[in-house]
């Protein structure tokens, strides 16, 4: 499903310049364009849009205020200013006014791309878990980065950022209290010897805990599962 782009500023060719970078972006459209913010207002009611692509200056008023209003209606809506607006104190009004990001006219296509596809991203992202953890929230906040956070953190030789994730699924999907390396391996397609990498790496970042079992005939056997948060 597409994610919805209200977009708001006052000069239709601007506006629609706009509209078009949006249509070469996937996974976006434009459901709305406003050249006023009391027709912003009226179209952010009625379509309830995912994203605004919002300027700042207008001959009325201030995009700001508008995005203070939207916060004050506790509208769930994510912004991003587009404008020519450079002055330190309005980039530092609109972070803290919860934008996504913030961007310079003239738009440059490239850069616009970016930034919506690190938007979607990060919404796709946050829709398929139910908890956070260090790891989503950090791929949250610096998803598409131009240096990528995780990578930044150094995983141990051995220890592939995807497959991490995939053994950390395993287990966050609750569906069994604690799984043996084997078990955990048949589920994600993947040797024993690579999956006992992972959870002991998971084990030494206090992720998971394991526990010894001595029942029946053979070698004990060690079982997996998510420390429990006192």
């Amino acid at each position: 499903m597409n994610l919805r782009v209200l977009i708001i500023d006052d000069d239709v060719r601007i506006a629609e310049i706009h509209q078009r970078y949006v249509e070469k972006t996937e996974g976006f459209e434009v459901v709305g364009i406003a050249n006023t913010l009391e027709d912003a207002q009226m179209q952010l009611d009625i379509l309830e849009p995912d994203l605004l692509l919002l300027d700042i200056f207008f001959p009325e008023g201030n995009g700001l205020e508008f995005l203070k209003q939207t916060r004050l209606q506790g509208k769930q809506v994510d912004v991003i200013p587009i404008t020519a607006a450079k002055e330190v104190h309005l980039f530092n009004e609109a972070l803290h006014g919860g934008v996504f990001d913030y961007i310079l006219k003239p738009v440059v296509l490239s850069r616009f791309q970016t930034t919506l596809q690190r938007y979607r991203q990060t919404k796709n992202q946050l829709s398929n878990i139910d908890q956070l953890d260090q790891l989503e929230v950090d791929r949250a906040l610096h998803a598409g980065s131009s240096s990528d956070f995780h990578e930044s953190q150094e995983l141990p030789k051995g220890i592939d950022g995807l497959t991490l994730e995939k053994v950390k699924q395993v287990f966050a999907s609750g569906k069994d209290s604690s799984l043996t390396s084997e078990e955990v391996a048949s589920n994600i397609g993947a040797s024993r010897t690579t999956v006992r990498r992972y959870l002991e790496f998971l084990v030494s970042q206090n992720i998971l805990d394991v526990d010894v079992s001595y029942g029946g005939v053979g070698r004990p056997e060690r079982r997996y599962f998510l420390r429990r948060v006192h």
